[in-house]
């Protein structure tokens, strides 16, 4: 991730080039703070143009210089005058009266990987290139990319946040054009399911903007979690990918 700054006096325009994913937000914070530190601007832009992906992680980069200006003496001196689990499957089921009958993946991806944070650009790489098959629109592929990218940042910093850990990726294409993408870790697990679906809410810290699960449900059409305590969480997010014919 690349920042480079430019303005005169006290105006400041940082200008981001990249991926801005969880792997780089860190350090795009820590270049934030320092161009902060050294300029002390009374105004700030932040242009994202050159950003070519962004996931929940670019929203706590914006918020990071607002922290900073908070934590400082010369804003607080301002602000007073103006103020602002359990089986991983392969398959889903079809509810049909009390039975639930289990349907095959058409083709499918199982990927496992460490809960290293530079291993989520490889796991929305790899899901991107997996859905290709069903010929999805740019938009598309953004919404997958990003729900992927939000699923598996969650399990890496909330699931092993003392330790890495093993996280488990399965992507599904069934009839219809379905793609089922379901992310496993056996980390801690989540203590409360609801409270962490909240928009907003967070246990990262201010390097998280507690907005994962809030884009995963957004971007694609449902969303499942199952998690216990000390046991790993498992997350199924599925997407239909409309037809070309049915799009003209």
């Amino acid at each position: 991730m690349e920042v480079i700054s430019s303005g005169e006096g006290r105006e400041l325009t940082l200008t981001l080039r990249g991926e801005l994913d969880h792997h780089a937000a860190k350090e795009a914070m820590r270049k934030l703070e320092w161009e902060l530190d050294a300029a002390l601007p009374s105004k700030l832009t932040l242009d994202f143009s050159g950003v070519s992906f962004m996931d929940s992680s670019g929203i706590a980069v914006v918020c990071a210089p607002w922290a900073a200006a908070l934590r400082s003496k010369t804003f607080r001196r301002r602000r007073k005058k103006c103020l602002p689990p359990r089986e991983f499957s392969a398959s889903y089921r079809l509810r049909r009266g009390k039975r639930a009958m289990k349907v095959k993946p058409n083709n499918y991806i199982a990927i496992e990987f460490p809960s290293r944070s530079v291993n989520e650009g490889l796991a929305r790489a790899a899901v991107a290139a997996f859905a290709a098959q069903l010929d999805p629109t740019l938009d598309e592929l953004g919404d997958i990319k990003t729900a992927v990218s939000e699923a598996v940042t969650n399990a890496i910093v909330h699931a092993y946040p003392q330790e890495i850990g093993k996280i488990a990726l399965r992507a599904c294409i069934f009839d219809g054009n379905l793609l089922e993408i379901t992310v496993r870790d056996w980390g801690c697990g989540i203590a409360d399911v609801e409270k962490a679906r909240e928009p907003l809410y967070t246990t990262g810290g201010e390097e998280r903007s507690g907005m994962g699960f809030t884009i995963m449900e957004s971007f694609m059409e449902s969303l499942a979690v199952r998690s216990k305590n000390g046991k790993g969480t498992v997350v199924t997010m599925k997407r239909r990918i409309a037809l070309r014919t049915a799009r003209r």
